[in-house]
């Protein structure tokens, strides 16, 4: 059977570059590495083809702004990993791909691309191809952790997952989309039986682990978490995310929720210039990012505590060989089924994370009586 080509869309930025690699590095797959910058492009693929001592790399031009470009480019490919940090655009991406007979994965962070996409589902699933959204590690692994855990318990009462991360931002599309999500921020908890606004009682103290430590964690809203109470019978649940560093969560932050509510987009790249640099001027050195889910349920009649946690030192990596982790199980057919799905609700959640692992990541899980 002929190996997969997958192409990734920003293929040569940050994250993209890093599953790039990632796919030549861990699977057979052939790679398209696309963009709107041909020489960035072939550039990266040549360097990953004299890595990896192949051939399976190649280049492409893909603009979001230029329909034709992506239909040219992704008519090439088997699977798109949409990279590229391009949300005011995903329709138009995610129609090129349907038009082009393309499945489709993508990392984007940005809640708002969701219900775009869940319009499209009736589209992808009469042409009969996979699409997969909320993928990476924020969203991806939230999702993923929940279910990972549930083989734990007879009956699952509370679940918590909290990410917290180390890092430089870069200038460019990344700090921008940063910048976009704060000021489209919004809050949500499962208690009572629904989903509800949540503030600042519901902040959370989290213990990451070495190098991160212990940090007050906010919650968030995750388009992937909101079916799982139902699927799991999960009777409080919550995602959460650690701040950065005081002067981009006590400055940055509250600046561009007020002004994301005067206007969307107002003053996005001066906030992502601030975002730059605080970030570089305050963070301590050295990269780091976790995941720590904190569970609380039923097996056997007595009250069970689990604490799964994965970290790596790397964010772009860790992003890639979660993706990655996903990709093993759609190239061999056990997590691709047609129309769209949510990648932590797709995967076999074991060999998820064995996978992860296997590729880099520290996983740990710890289950004991008592409670969180």
């Amino acid at each position: 059977m002929a190996e997969k080509t997958i192409l990734v869309f920003g293929g040569y930025g940050g994250a993209g570059s890093a599953i790039s690699r990632s796919i030549l590095k861990n699977t057979r797959a052939r790679l398209i590495v696309a963009g709107r910058r041909e020489d960035k492009a072939r550039g990266l693929a040549e360097a990953l083809n004299r890595e990896f001592s192949c051939d399976r790399a190649a280049a492409a031009v893909a603009d979001a702004t230029d329909p034709s470009t992506l239909r040219e480019a992704f008519g090439r490919a088997d699977l798109v990993i949409d990279a590229a940090t391009t949300v005011p655009f995903i329709e138009t991406t995610a129609r090129a791909a349907i038009v082009a007979g393309a499945d489709w994965i993508d990392i984007h962070y940005p809640q708002d691309a969701f219900p775009i996409l869940h319009a499209l589902a009736p589209e992808m699933e009469k042409a009969g191809l996979t699409f997969v959204t909320q993928a990476g590690f924020l969203p991806g692994l939230p999702s993923a952790f929940v279910r990972r855990a549930a083989s734990q318990f007879t009956k699952y009462r509370k679940v918590a997952v909290s990410a917290a991360m180390r890092s430089d931002f870069d200038p460019g599309g990344a700090a921008l989309e940063f910048v976009d999500t704060l000021g489209d921020f919004s809050a949500e908890v499962y208690r009572g039986g629904e989903w509800r606004g949540a503030g600042l009682r519901d902040v959370r103290k989290v213990d990451f682990g070495p190098p991160l430590g212990e940090k007050s964690c906010y919650p968030l809203t995750l388009a992937e978490m909101g079916d799982l109470p139902e699927m799991l019978g999960i009777e409080e649940l919550g995602a959460y995310v650690a701040g950065l560093n005081w002067f981009v969560d006590y400055l940055v932050t509250p600046l561009a929720f007020v002004l994301g509510k005067v206007k969307k987009g107002l003053g996005r790249r001066e906030l992502a210039r601030l975002l730059v640099w605080g970030s570089k001027r305050f963070t301590p050195p050295g990269e780091a990012v976790a995941v720590v889910l904190e569970a609380k349920g039923v097996r056997d009649g007595s009250e069970v505590f689990v604490k799964l946690r994965a970290s790596h030192s790397d964010v772009y990596e860790f992003t890639a060989i979660s993706v990655v982790a996903y990709l093993s199980q759609y190239l061999d057919g056990t997590a691709k089924k047609p129309g769209l799905s949510m990648m932590g609700h797709l995967v076999e959640p074991e060999r998820f994370f064995e996978d992860l692992e296997r590729m880099g990541a520290e996983v740990e899980m710890t289950v004991r009586p008592g409670e969180i």
